[in-house]
């Protein structure tokens, strides 16, 4: 059986169109599929997940995946971003086993915690 990857994308935009305020400092968090475990589970390890969070305030920005079950993965990060929530609560979540969804704690886990980012 042959299956069709998806790949799924969902972008905030937080300033008003034509503004040219200061954007703040951003960071990008990278995956392979073949870390989440349900995509080992079935053998689908083809693609990534990778998601933008603003620095400052801990808020996504921005999330992109290409693989298996895209859409349950995209519709968890997307309840988050339209609540305005950090993406700590994603990463500290207990997810359902094995799901794709459970893939954000290690794509979070990669983002130092905010206290480790300030300087000294």
């Amino acid at each position: 059986m042959v299956r069709s990857h998806k790949t799924r994308q969902v972008l905030l935009e937080s300033r008003p169109a034509g503004s040219r305020e200061q954007i703040s400092e951003k960071t990008i968090a990278k995956i392979p599929m073949a870390a989440v475990l349900r995509a080992v589970a079935i053998g689908e390890t083809r693609g990534f997940v990778k998601m933008l969070i603003d620095v400052e305030s801990d808020r996504i920005l921005g999330f992109t995946v290409f693989g298996m079950e895209a859409s349950e993965m995209t519709a968890a990060v997307q309840t988050a971003m339209l609540g305005g929530l950090s993406y700590t609560v994603l990463r500290d979540a207990i997810f359902t086993h094995p799901t794709a969804a459970e893939g954000l704690g290690p794509l979070l886990a990669t983002i130092p915690a905010r206290a480790l980012r300030q300087p000294a």
